[in-house]
């Protein structure tokens, strides 16, 4: 699938009025729908708390799937935004690892091709922005040749200007802030997508 085609797809796709509901209101994952705004069970350093809706049927006819790597080492972060994933865009996305560390990540870049990589800032051991040098370096890592220049997007708290520049320097694409907001996380990866040259 070209980078091109899911830029356009992703492009084409219409967003839906969204309505707030809270977590209490919510028995589980699974009844999120496409017209809800979500707020995750809360833990301390779980950030990522709404989401507003997309229809994603614009990217159906789209084969393969979108590859995606999404690496957080809260596990609260990881699940929600798999679940965010799999219920906004199921018809586009092939969530292919959920990995809780850059050390992680970058064992499984070694090994699997991915199309896109959501990458949490704040981890111990490799920061997002050190995960992100270590796979444009590539070689110290035997990182996949197509890693090497796969789009990064950073989904943090930290996201003042001076720390967006900091990951575009680093090699990322783009930004999402938590809590991360569907339309913005869409627009994220379309901008990161678009064919450069």
């Amino acid at each position: 699938m070209s980078m091109s085609s899911i830029s356009e797809a992703l492009q084409n796709m219409s967003l839906a009025t969204p309505i707030s509901t809270s977590s209490s209101a919510l028995s589980s994952p699974d009844s999120l729908d496409s017209t809800m705004s979500v707020t995750p069970p809360s833990s301390p350093s779980s950030p990522i708390s709404s989401t507003d809706s997309i229809n994603g049927d614009a990217l159906s006819g789209l084969s393969p799937k979108l590859r995606v790597m999404i690496v957080d080492d809260n596990s609260v972060n990881l699940d929600f935004l798999s679940k965010v994933l799999e219920t906004h865009f199921k018809n586009e996305v092939l969530l292919t690892h959920k990995v809780a560390s850059g050390v992680e990540a970058l064992e499984q870049l070694a090994q699997e091709a991915v199309d896109l990589i959501l990458m949490d800032i704040d981890m111990p051991v490799l920061t997002g922005v050190q995960t992100t040098e270590a796979i444009r370096a590539g070689e110290e890592h035997a990182i996949l040749e197509s890693n090497r220049t796969v789009p990064i997007i950073a989904v943090t708290t930290s996201d003042s200007e001076e720390q967006q520049e900091l990951y575009r320097q680093s090699g990322m694409a783009g930004c999402v802030s938590k809590p991360i907001k569907i339309p913005v996380l869409r627009a994220a990866i379309q901008d990161a997508l678009k064919p450069t040259g």
